[in-house]
């Protein structure tokens, strides 16, 4: 990858740890010349196309906190850069975050030596050591909303959580204990939870199985494993600021992990049809118009929604707020639940009454193989006496929609509508 230093130091002295690490580096000629660099389109900074401009100064008040030996007095007077080795280090571990910020749904984790110190097989259940902290913090990403999933190399007869550890089985919504290569469960648990390998984030604590996940998924973001587990905090934070910071800002994104959670809980072996499966979920529907408060999500899942789109229009609350206050147009949203969990608003459509056609169908991936897209259909249709075309926009992920469109919107729905 390829990195351009910019700050107000001397770049040169830290550039050969930051090649050392990987980086193909640019460095701009001069004390601070990286502001006109940045501003001139034909500077040699610009013709080098960096991936990814770093300010390494920018991040001294939040890497000071974490470090304690951040700054080094000798090297600021001696050479005009203020930090120590362990600062660089931390600087590099920060752009390689950066450099794969991406917003993300899953975090995918190991067991042995990531949610604790020590080996489940060889060390015995007793003998493990939590890493406490680390797993609160995980806790809090799923109150978020944050999607857990659990990768480990053990027995899957074996007794995982003590009680004494903050995690618990339940927490996770696929749980993958077994010997096969990791990169084919993920595959599975992914088509379980109706979510893409792109939107993960795994940490393990094995070199040999971040390389094995690279290899075999590179759409995958493959997190840097920390020094000290036992001192999360640093780590907790790249986390949350460079993959789930989008997560966490409507009920919806509270409800996901609990949703996906009581998912797992069920044996879909002990149905023999998928119809019995779904009766047995109790599925329950509350359709209404879009209201103001509904915008937040609605704008989230226009910029996030693949799969069940028709179209992918991707609109912003400005867009939605529009919407609402045009009386050309209607907005029907669809809150859901079942009788393990709310999932709250999983599914919109836009209707233009002018052009008397459907120009947004858009359903989360949550609520896919649930026949919500026949009720949702069907209920706009019986509202508006009238049943409109719906607007549709092949793309690289949207089979799922095409799919639906392709056998006709007349399907039975296991849907009940909520009064």
């Amino acid at each position: 990858m390829k990195i351009a230093l910019t700050g107000d130091v001397a770049l040169e002295l830290i550039a050969p740890y930051f090649r050392k690490a990987g980086f193909e580096v640019y460095v701009p000629a001069g004390f601070a010349a990286w502001r006109q660099e940045l501003i001139d389109k034909d500077s040699p900074l610009n013709k080098f196309g960096a991936d990814l401009v770093f300010n390494v100064t920018s991040f001294d008040d939040v890497l000071s906190k974490e470090i304690s030996n951040f700054y080094d007095e000798r090297m600021r007077v001696l050479a005009s850069m203020p930090y120590s080795l362990d600062a660089i280090d931390a600087l590099i571990e920060e752009a390689e975050f950066l450099a794969s910020a991406a917003p993300k749904k899953i975090l995918a984790l190991d067991a042995d030596n990531t949610l604790w110190k020590g080996v489940l097989s060889e060390d015995g259940r007793n003998s493990l050591e939590p890493f406490i902290e680390f797993q609160k913090g995980v806790l809090e990403l799923r109150k978020k909303g944050v999607v857990l999933v659990l990768l480990t190399k053990n027995d899957p007869s074996d007794n995982f959580m003590r009680e004494d550890m903050s995690i618990k089985d339940d927490d996770f919504a696929s749980r993958k204990i077994n010997w096969a290569p990791k990169a084919g469960n993920l595959i599975e648990a992914c088509r379980e939870l109706n979510l893409s390998t792109d939107s993960v984030v795994f940490v393990d604590d094995n070199p040999y199985e971040r390389a094995q996940m690279k290899a075999h998924l590179p759409e995958v973001t493959i997190a840097s494993f920390p020094k000290d587990m036992f001192k999360p905090a640093q780590f907790l934070r790249r986390l949350e600021q460079y993959y789930f910071s989008e997560i966490g800002k409507t009920d919806e994104d509270r409800l996901r992990a609990i949703d996906y959670a009581s998912r797992s809980k069920i044996d879909v072996n002990n149905f023999s049809t998928v119809g019995e499966y779904l009766e047995s979920l109790c599925l329950k529907v509350k359709p209404s118009l879009a209201t103001d408060g509904d915008v937040p999500r609605l704008a989230q899942m226009a910029g996030k929604t693949n799969q069940f789109n028709a179209t992918t229009i991707r609109r912003d609350e400005n867009d939605f707020v529009r919407l609402l206050k045009d009386e050309t147009k209607k907005v029907f949203v669809f809150r859901t639940r079942d009788r393990f969990a709310e999932q709250g608003i999983v599914c919109y459509i836009v209707v233009d009454l002018n052009l008397k056609r459907i120009t947004d169908f858009v359903m989360s991936c949550r609520a896919m193989g649930r026949t919500l897209e026949y009720f949702a259909y069907d209920y706009v249709t019986s509202s508006l006496q009238e049943a409109y075309p719906i607007d549709f926009k092949s793309t690289a992920k949207n089979g799922p929609i095409k799919e639906f469109l392709n056998k006709g919107p007349n399907g039975y729905t296991y849907y009940k509508e909520e009064i």
